[in-house]
């Protein structure tokens, strides 16, 4: 039987961790934001490890310890879907695209509400070569991501081409609609990608 100091230490340990991993993701936040700011303010090439760490209010040390180049810290945070809303999805019997907007539009939020650094990341990732490559990349994982929850929603995770094709329709899907939305310069992410993945069964309907 576990003594209450025992199950004490272990709320306490679980507490530590979780302020731990969010302080984390916040200096990984921060160091984000600065490298954005900077080269969408003076351009790639001209920004540095260095000027990005002073921006953030770190040591290049620690920028390293996040991130092993400069470019990298110009991606998004890598796509996480919360334990509990991906087993929401799986265990869903609404509309799959409905459900599935649900659990993809949280991550739009990754650089604040607002939008701007998320407009900024998108505009920059399209005057240079190296982080288009990057952002395909990136995608790439993001697809993966979203074909095994698929898989695991639709009970077919054997059937990797038709899961690969889903999964390869809603990202490009998301990457029109954070287009319509740059050019358009109104309004939030989360509208555009909704409406486009809610419009995919009547898409080439004439």
């Amino acid at each position: 039987m576990q003594t209450l100091q025992y199950v004490q230490y272990q709320i306490q340990k679980e507490i530590m961790a979780n302020l731990r991993e969010r302080r984390r993701l916040r200096t990984a936040d921060t160091i984000r934001i600065a490298a954005i700011d900077l080269v969408f303010e003076h351009g790639l090439e001209s920004v540095t490890t260095e000027m990005i760490s002073e921006e953030a209010g770190i040591s290049p040390r620690t920028f390293f310890n996040y991130f092993p180049y400069k470019e990298a810290a110009l991606l998004p945070p890598e796509p996480e879907f919360a334990p509990e809303a991906e087993e929401k999805f799986v265990c869903g019997t609404g509309p799959i695209l409905e459900d599935l907007a649900e659990l993809l539009l949280p991550l739009a939020y990754e650089f604040g509400e607002d939008g701007s650094q998320l407009r900024k990341l998108f505009q920059i990732s399209h005057t240079h070569p190296k982080l288009m490559m990057l952002k395909v990349s990136a995608f790439q994982d993001f697809k993966l991501k979203v074909a095994s929850v698929l898989g695991r929603r639709l009970k077919d995770e054997d059937d990797g081409e038709k899961l690969a094709l889903m999964a390869a329709l809603v990202s490009t899907t998301i990457q029109v609609a954070m287009g319509h939305w740059i050019q358009a310069d109104e309004g939030e992410v989360t509208e555009y990608i909704g409406k486009a993945l809610l419009q995919l069964p009547t898409v080439f309907d004439h």
